[in-house]
């Protein structure tokens, strides 16, 4: 029961980041996410990576609550108002990303690293979401 309703919950916040932050392809038309956002887990962590080259880790926040990972930032322009563009497909401004996460983590244990345009987070599980095995007597 608990493990649907946190279903629920990501595909929520999956849609709301959809409705509150879409991007346009200016060539495509098509809607989609920036920064680019890949999460994945193992037993032990969730590892979020995140497509931001041309980011300087100054211009990065990620704080968590409530069991929501939510990076922001800026891409800052690199040219004047007056540049003429034949072709613009790389974003610019803030961006924002929230991800909801379906265990309890150790905050304290956080690390982010930002490499080549990658920002990768790791978030350690909390030793007490772990699955505990009892033995049968």
């Amino acid at each position: 029961m608990v493990f649907s309703i946190l279903n629920d919950l990501y595909r929520l916040n999956r849609e709301m980041n959809r409705l509150t932050f879409p991007t346009k392809t200016f060539f495509t038309g098509r809607t989609g996410y920036w920064p680019e956002t890949n999460v994945y887990a193992n037993e032990n962590e969730y590892m979020v990576a995140v497509k931001i080259p041309g980011v300087e880790k100054d211009d990065i926040s990620i704080s968590f609550k409530d069991n929501s990972l939510k990076i922001n930032g800026e891409r800052k322009s690199n040219s004047d108002k007056e540049t003429n563009y034949h072709m613009r497909e790389r974003q610019t401004g803030k961006f924002e990303r929230n991800i909801l996460l379906d265990e309890k983590i150790d905050v304290d244990k956080v690390t982010a690293e930002l490499k080549n345009g990658i920002l990768l987070v790791k978030v350690p599980k909390s030793p007490e979401s772990k699955p505990v095995k009892i033995e049968i007597k």
